[in-house]
């Protein structure tokens, strides 16, 4: 800063790095690149972009400064690998094989996508590694409740491992009820709750290897399950809805969620979830549309 010209500012020629403008600026250039080079953004997955040739596709999928991408014609594939390394600084990873936490083995016979790492981290973190394992993440028939009586724990690390196991069920829906129940007590927890939270990873202890094996096939049929509780909720009888999808043999998305009413019958509860599911399914019907996997 020059003597006498202490009040003047500075403009920037690009966004640096760590600005809030920043990744506005840079969706905006790597949306406006993979445009002009003939690729369609999906209307509906804004961060997947197509690139079709005939028979041939490419996708690119964007997470931040991430990229993922695949297609069926290998000079697709590498003309795109060699155009953004020569607009971008660009480190080509090679095969997938993490990604955001997430541990992705390739073989001929599919593809197994686990959190084994992620999940020895968090037993680690949380003084468990060398717990006793059991068989179900919760008791057979335990409620839950916020004016369960007992000693309070401390609310920021039952916070922390909420939020910890809520990351770990991207490849584990075996866990997804358990955790959406006991996110409900973060506010005022209490030594009943963080017996519950323990148990989840005392079952993680056992199944810490678990993980979604897609293997190869030609059956892409999407098949979608829903099913729902009633009045699970002792606090505000309000029902929990659950739903599945599957491509093949292999779950791919899967949603646990508390509904947000109160139904008055088991029956009012099912359509609630139902409902869910055929929204969700007709969103996947037309974002498989885009990969020319037409349901």
């Amino acid at each position: 800063m020059k003597v006498g010209k202490e009040e003047k500012v500075l403009k920037l020629k690009k966004a640096l790095y760590g600005l809030k403008q920043a990744p506005r600026a840079w969706n905006t250039r790597i949306d406006t690149y993979f445009k002009e080079n003939g690729f369609k953004q999906c209307p509906y997955e804004h961060a997947l972009y197509v690139k079709k040739n005939g028979s041939n596709m490419l996708l690119v999928a964007l997470y931040v400064d991430d990229l993922i991408f695949l297609g069926n014609n290998g000079q697709m594939i590498e003309e795109f690998k060699g155009t953004m390394t020569r607009e971008f600084e660009m480190t080509d990873l090679g095969l997938m094989r993490f990604f955001l936490g997430l541990e992705v083995r390739q073989e001929e016979a599919g593809i197994f996508i686990s959190q084994e790492t992620y999940a020895k981290e968090i037993l680690k973190r949380f003084k468990m590694k060398d717990c006793n394992p059991v068989s179900t993440p919760m008791e057979p028939g335990a409620k839950l409740s916020k004016f369960d009586g007992g000693e309070r724990v401390e609310a920021s690390k039952y916070r922390s491992l909420v939020g910890s196991l809520r990351y770990l069920t991207c490849t584990r829906p075996d866990i997804s009820l358990s955790v959406g129940i006991v996110s409900r007590f973060m506010e005022e927890p209490v030594y009943s709750h963080w017996k519950a939270l323990k148990r989840i990873l005392r079952y993680i202890q056992g199944t810490v290897s678990l993980g979604m094996f897609y293997s190869r096939t030609e059956d892409y049929k999407l098949v979608g399950y829903s099913d729902s509780d009633w009045c699970g909720d002792v606090d505000d009888r309000k029902s929990t809805s659950g739903y599945v999808f599957f491509m093949g043999n292999t779950a791919f998305t899967w949603l646990s969620k508390k509904q947000p009413i109160v139904t008055l019958s088991t029956c009012e509860a099912e359509y609630v979830a139902a409902s869910w599911c055929v929204c969700h399914a007709i969103w996947l019907r037309r974002l498989l549309s885009k990969m020319e996997l037409k349901q």
